[in-house]
């Protein structure tokens, strides 16, 4: 690039012409400006600027247009982009800027900005890394924000690096990685690089179960624990683009109007600032609210255009901060993570080795008051991570609850039935895996006997147990699908669907040699069930083996080429593999699968998408790759 920049100069109220133009002129740079409703791609073109600057005055629907529309044509997102704007949350929203100010800009950097561009730094559209450099990006992320990038979350890494590295025009791997370090002029570059690896899915009223649980069991109990005061205080860590709080406050004005009057506080924290400007904005697309009812919609949200506004009454309830688990201090009166009352931290703590996670729920137990809820996500365990909780299981959810000091807490009001499960789950993860083998062929032939006269009149068909058992596994009520799997066992012990469904939810839980018994139970009965082979590709995918879990995937397509999860599993490990091409394939393969499903039919196995959200998902995905 040459030393003279050749600037072209968007502007909307921002009149960065008048600011720039003369400044710039006198410094040997060719500068020419147009209004951004005026300005034109193939004029862009024509022009060949060497550096684009763009003033936006805030987050408006055709400034931000137009930066998209900058930043994915091919050939101008080479051109180095500097964005000027008195909106200074819009700086994590632009993740693809060579620099971010906010008007009105400082001149210095903007010199030092110019100086850099100035000395042939190119778009490198290829990009290879190093492994030891890699390695030593991983320890810088690890310190710094605690998160852990093992080879199942590598691809996610990759691409981030990759985006960030392009945007500030660097060669290498290791030289960004000295600009990470050089804390006094990176501009807060390990937030902005944050911002591109912890984007979650995420919905309104995600969670079913967890949704009936704290409306008819957590929620009454605190409201009657803590009535002397009337103080509630709730914190949502890890709360992404803000769907998890709002619903939240949107649970405690339908159902809790006791709470007029109350102190009611919902914090929601999270280290992604693009995702926090986001939440506080509170605007939400149709696949946001797939899961909310109508009535719902009409009493909090306001329909604007596409969009849907959550309502002022719901929106005031919630405050966002910035937080980083692992090394903001917490609980702290400073930043209202003291004294809390129900604590959500949902498919957060994946991204956290075992030992930082151990001491992150440490700190949990400090921040919640005497016997204050925990949520956390359906796949997360406190197994070897502490002992100050107890489990709960309340209207078919799982959830925990600090025990109180010096005591040893109250069961939880359950079935017997349940109680009886819970504890030979137990069992069954203590016992020696010989003994397991033989009690489980013993209460096989136990199961075998015939039943008496009172049970016969109580067998239902094994069609339509399977079918109640799938509706419910594919809703997340995975209690309710736990004891249709079950009650199908009893009539036929050897029904290998039944085995397979009670496989899947154990590893849910993350129990995976009990999973992979069920599994080879089922195989044992029927080698020809597609939806063994999903199981034990699940297993084998969750645990890194992802060329083998591909081998497994491919058995489900030549027994079913319709089985969409198979296709769409394929493509997420080809992602993982880093192989374009494959992952693309099979996502097309997902597309035309899904294109030959009924109508309104929910997709087997995928968490109770429909087909066309799931068709909708799909669909970006393929098209992030073409954009990438």
């Amino acid at each position: 690039m040459p030393r003279h920049l050749k600037i072209y100069v968007i502007y909307d109220t921002v009149n960065l012409c008048q600011d720039l133009h003369g400044w710039l002129s006198r410094t040997g740079h060719e500068v020419t400006c147009s209004p951004a409703k005026r300005t034109l791609i193939h004029t862009l073109l024509e022009y060949q600027p060497n550096l684009i600057i763009f003033g936006i005055s805030h987050y408006a629907d055709e400034g931000m247009e137009l930066y998209r529309r900058l930043n994915n044509h091919r050939q101008l997102r080479q051109v180095p982009l500097i964005v000027v704007s008195d909106d200074a949350s819009l700086e994590y929203e632009m993740l693809d800027a060579f620099d971010f100010q906010v008007y009105p800009f400082d001149r210095e950097r903007l010199s030092i900005a110019l100086k850099r561009l100035s000395g042939n730094r190119k778009y490198l559209s290829g990009l290879s890394f190093d492994e030891h450099e890699l390695t030593a990006l991983k320890g810088f992320l690890l310190e710094h924000s605690g998160l852990h990038f093992s080879q199942h979350n590598h691809r996610i890494l990759e691409r981030g690096l990759r985006r960030r590295i392009q945007a500030l025009r660097m060669e290498s791997l290791s030289a960004y990685l000295n600009y990470l370090t050089a804390t006094s002029e990176n501009y807060d570059e390990i937030n902005k690089l944050l911002g591109l690896l912890t984007v979650g899915e995420t919905s309104f009223f995600r969670y079913r179960s967890h949704r009936q649980a704290l409306i008819q069991y957590v929620t009454p109990r605190l409201l009657e624990q803590n009535k002397p005061h009337g103080k509630l205080r709730i914190w949502s860590a890890g709360c992404s683009t803000g769907e998890e709080p709002y619903s939240l406050a949107i649970l405690l004005l339908e159902h809790f109007p006791e709470l007029v009057g109350w102190d009611v506080q919902i914090l929601a924290t999270d280290i992604n600032k693009c995702a926090l400007r986001q939440a506080r904005e509170g605007t939400y697309g149709e696949r946001s609210l797939r899961m909310v009812e109508d009535s719902l919609r009409e009493r909090y949200f306001q329909k604007v255009g596409n969009l849907f506004q959550i309502s002022p009454q719901a929106r005031h309830m919630v405050r966002f901060d910035y937080l980083n688990l692992q090394t903001d201090p917490f609980p702290a009166g400073n930043n209202a993570t003291g004294e809390i009352d129900l604590l959500f931290c949902r498919n957060v703590l994946i991204y956290f080795k075992h030992e930082t996670i151990r001491k992150i729920v440490a700190k949990f137990s400090q921040a919640l008051r005497p016997q204050g809820f925990l949520f956390m996500g359906h796949s997360e365990t406190m197994q070897n991570v502490s002992d100050r909780f107890q489990r709960q299981y309340q209207n078919n959810a799982f959830f925990y609850q600090l025990k109180e000091d010096g005591a040893v807490a109250t069961k939880s009001v359950t079935s017997k039935v349940l109680s009886r499960r819970v504890r030979s789950t137990e069992a069954v993860v203590r016992t020696p895996a010989k003994a397991r083998r033989k009690s489980t062929v013993t209460a096989a032939v136990s199961r075998k006997k015939a039943p008496t006269q009172d049970k016969k009149k109580l067998l239902r068909d094994p069609e339509q147990l399977y079918r109640e058992a799938l509706t419910a596994f594919d809703h997340e009520k995975f209690a309710e699908a736990g004891k249709l799997f079950e009650l199908l066992l009893e009539q036929q012990p050897t029904n290998p669907k039944a085995l397979i469904g009670k496989g899947l939810l154990m590893a849910n839980l993350g129990e995976y040699n009990d999973a992979r018994l069920c599994c080879a139970r089922a195989i044992k009965e029927d080698d020809l069930l597609p939806e063994a082979y999903l199981l034990r590709g699940l297993i084998l995918d969750m645990e890194g083996l992802h060329e083998r879990a591909l081998v497994e995937y491919q058995k489900i397509l030549w027994l079913n080429p319709a089985f969409v999860m198979a296709h769409y599993l394929s493509a997420k490990v080809y992602d993982r593999l880093a192989d374009t091409d494959k992952r693309q394939r099979s996502l097309r393969n997902t597309v035309r699968t899904l294109e030959q499903a009924a109508d309104q039919s929910l997709i087997p196995f995928s968490g109770g998408l429909s087909r066309g959200v799931f068709l909708e998902i799909a669909h970006r995905e393929l098209a992030e790759i073409a954009n990438s």
